[in-house]
């Protein structure tokens, strides 16, 4: 029992992605279930591909011909093009299509090899974006990991904190439910960011610097406002004297501060060559007249609404928090992490519709999920006291099940996808009964 435990604690998550492995094929790889996978956002997400490697069209006009014939559920269908000087574009970045390039290859060369369609949207090109959410997932889950040893927590709390994690919170659903959208892979690189800031502040090689600047360069090629991930290298440095060492060694090499931000333009740039062959303009903004109000940020609403509240749909991050208590003691770290917190809440409440949409809890947030992971780290790392620890453990099995049970009644309608309030989530709270009917009739 004991060699089990320990073989446990060692390839947890090897384990984590393979129970997650057996679950998305089976809610994603079935007849009548695949084709659901690449909707909405995701359909805009992942055109890129088909448009370069199939049909030699960025402008997207072949749309009409393949995307409405591939829409099962015609309400679902969703036209996630946008028009820029009478030059169509598409309205998402192509990020989330470079990290996906390597599935999406092997999965046309499988389709054309077996007879499959070879239109970009058949079977074998969906179930390959949903082994790519799992391979992204465990790249980030091991970099947190990484991160989280650095800051020297013990296997068993790292353990308990990133399973928390994944289960207890919409990263599970993101990366199994709606694993087209970008928020898994900004959460992978996110987390190798992390890590790779944390590292470099450690040990002062400027490798470190240059491998930030690849991951920064991809977390803004698939969400550019993701790019306030860097105000949180104070925090990463640890303290304030190595801040200040770690600086001063970057600026005293004019050949890699030349070469990390070479790294980050050449890869936005990436972007901006589309544009250009789209509309002859470097500069686009596709989302028209959406944007942030940065006057009028929806703080409350973001956290605590029962529309999509993040810390009311997920709250082992708002537990989380309690790490703060911990690091009163450190005052550069408290005030680093809170104010760079802050900042995410404050950026992202405050654009246009700050429910993001279609959504379970606050999407949005899953990115920056990282930085809770080490304030829960920190909290039970802090907790000594055995009673106390019981019940923080207790706390977070309970969040667990609330997140599993929370997320299913999502997939299944029961908490609506856009519109909910708190009536209708107080009469259906950890109500399953409906879906049990379903399944019996069915």
């Amino acid at each position: 029992m004991i060699k089990l435990k320990s073989y446990i604690i060692r390839f947890y998550i090897p384990i984590i992605i393979l129970l997650l492995l057996g679950y998305t094929a089976k809610i994603n790889w079935g007849n009548g279930q695949w084709d659901n996978v690449l909707e909405a956002d995701a359909k805009g997400y992942y055109a890129y591909l088909p448009a370069l490697f199939i049909y030699d069209d960025l402008n997207f006009q072949f749309y009409d011909e393949v995307e409405v014939q591939n829409a099962y559920d015609t309400t679902l269908t969703y036209d996630y093009r946008a028009y820029y000087n009478e030059k169509c574009v598409n309205k998402y970045f192509v990020g989330e299509s470079v990290l996906l390039m390597p599935f999406f290859i092997v999965a046309h060369f499988t389709s054309g090899i077996s007879g499959s369609p070879t239109d970009g949207y058949s079977r074998l090109y969906v179930i390959s974006v949903t082994i790519a959410a799992l391979f992204y997932l465990l790249c980030g889950l091991l970099a947190l990991k990484k991160t989280l040893e650095l800051f020297e927590f013990s296997n068993r709390t790292i353990f308990i904190a990133i399973s928390a994690l994944v289960f207890g919170t919409n990263l599970f659903y993101y990366s199994v439910g709606e694993m087209g959208t970008t928020h898994v892979y900004s959460f992978s690189l996110i987390s190798i960011f992390i890590y790779q800031m944390t590292k470099y502040f450690q040990s002062l090689h400027v490798k470190h610097i240059l491998y930030g600047a690849l991951f920064l360069g991809l977390i803004i090629l698939i969400r550019p406002i993701n790019g306030i991930v860097i105000f949180s290298i104070p925090f990463l440095s640890l303290n304030i004297n190595r801040l200040n060492e770690g600086f001063r060694k970057y600026l005293s090499r004019p050949d890699i501060i030349a070469l990390s931000i070479g790294i980050v333009l050449a890869i936005i740039s990436i972007q901006l060559i589309i544009y250009w062959i789209q509309t002859g303009s470097l500069f686009v903004y596709s989302y028209g007249e959406e944007g942030f109000n940065f006057s009028s940020p929806q703080l409350l609403n973001f956290l605590f609404s029962y529309r999509k509240g993040f810390f009311l749909y997920t709250p082992i991050a708002l537990l989380s928090l309690l790490g703060f208590i911990y690091l009163r003691t450190d005052r550069f770290k408290f005030i680093t992490l809170f104010l760079f917190l802050l900042l995410v809440v404050y950026v992202l409440s405050s654009w246009w519709m700050w429910y993001y949409g279609g959504s379970f809890s606050s999407r949005v947030m899953v990115d920056y999920l990282p930085f809770f992971g080490i304030l829960l780290c920190l909290l039970l790392k802090g907790v000594s006291e055995l009673k106390v620890r019981y019940a923080f453990l207790g706390l977070l099995f309970l969040f667990v099940i609330l997140n599993q049970v929370q997320t299913l009644q999502y997939r299944y309608y029961i908490i609506h996808w856009s519109d909910m309030n708190k009536e209708t989530y107080w009469q259906t709270f950890m109500d399953i009964s409906p879906i049990i009917d379903r399944k019996t009739v069915e």
